[in-house]
């Protein structure tokens, strides 16, 4: 009898210290917590803004990338035989970069070159804008005239 009041009265002390200290912990824990929540003071530091400028595309690299020749597109052309004028162009391919680009466009059979927007194709041709899948040239006096890329075979 002696021993069960002695485990009764070990245990009714250790109750109110382990409560004590699970609160205390909790409590801790809580604070630790919030104290994370608050945002560090700023310094007032702010980062400058840097504008990276825009490089103008590498067109016989892109020329190569496409399959085409890495001539310039303003060398000078052998004198051509009358035809169509959308006839005598043919669009390989372009690369859009939103204002800017370049087409592989080749003239009268001959093997494509890259041009530029704004670069001469030949024989006062001009591109003007690269679409999509598409090229505008103008040449002064004569509508624009709209080039497209051969359609996709699916399979």
């Amino acid at each position: 009898m002696i021993m069960r009041g002695m485990a009764s009265s070990t245990i009714s002390r250790w109750a109110p210290r382990l409560a004590a200290s699970l609160l205390a912990g909790l409590a801790a824990a809580g604070l630790v917590y919030w104290g994370l929540k608050v945002p560090a003071p700023s310094t007032g530091n702010a980062v400058a803004a840097v504008q990276v400028p825009v490089l103008a595309p590498d067109t016989a690299l892109v020329a190569r990338a496409l399959g085409g020749s890495a001539v310039p597109a303003d060398a000078p052309l052998a004198a051509a035989a009358p035809a169509g004028a959308s006839a005598r162009f043919a669009l390989l391919g372009v690369v859009d970069q939103g204002g800017s680009g370049v087409a592989l466009i080749g003239l009268d059979g001959k093997p494509a070159k890259p041009v530029a927007v704004g670069a001469s194709v030949g024989e006062g041709w001009v591109l003007r804008q690269v679409q999509g899948r598409s090229a505008t040239l103008e040449r002064d006096g004569d509508a624009p005239m709209r080039l497209e890329l051969p359609p996709r075979i699916k399979g």
